[in-house]
């Protein structure tokens, strides 16, 4: 009698993979604001080149996780049909989290790094 296969947690999570990486992204970003436009640094130039970094490590780390092709069982596609399913979604949520990278990263740049609010 077959046993069910069952698929790899590693499968699984690939799935937490893109939106981890736009978490990182964002915290990377709010924690060197807070950290680099403190009254003795105050460098706002600073906070705009790091911002330009982080932004690009985490777009390229996305783009490599929806490059990879999907996982496959000793050299052959996998038998299993929610393997599709999860290559799909792995793929949907690394798009997904690109543009919330962009959208988190759009605050560098429009908005004055540093800036004092006005009393």
């Amino acid at each position: 009698m077959n046993a069910p296969r069952t698929r790899p947690l590693a499968d699984l999570l690939r799935l937490f993979v893109g939106p981890a990486v736009w978490f990182l992204h964002l915290a990377l970003l709010y924690g060197a604001e807070a950290l680099i436009c403190t009254p003795p640094v105050g460098s706002g130039r600073a906070m705009v080149w790091l911002g330009i970094a982080v932004t690009v490590a985490a777009l390229g780390a996305l783009l490599l996780l929806a490059a990879v092709p999907a996982p496959r069982a000793n050299g052959r596609p996998s038998e299993h049909t929610g393997a599709a399913y999860l290559h799909y979604t792995t793929r949907l949520l690394a798009f997904l989290s690109a543009i919330g990278v962009i959208w988190s990263a759009l605050a560098v740049v429009l908005v004055p790094a540093c800036a004092q609010a006005a009393s």
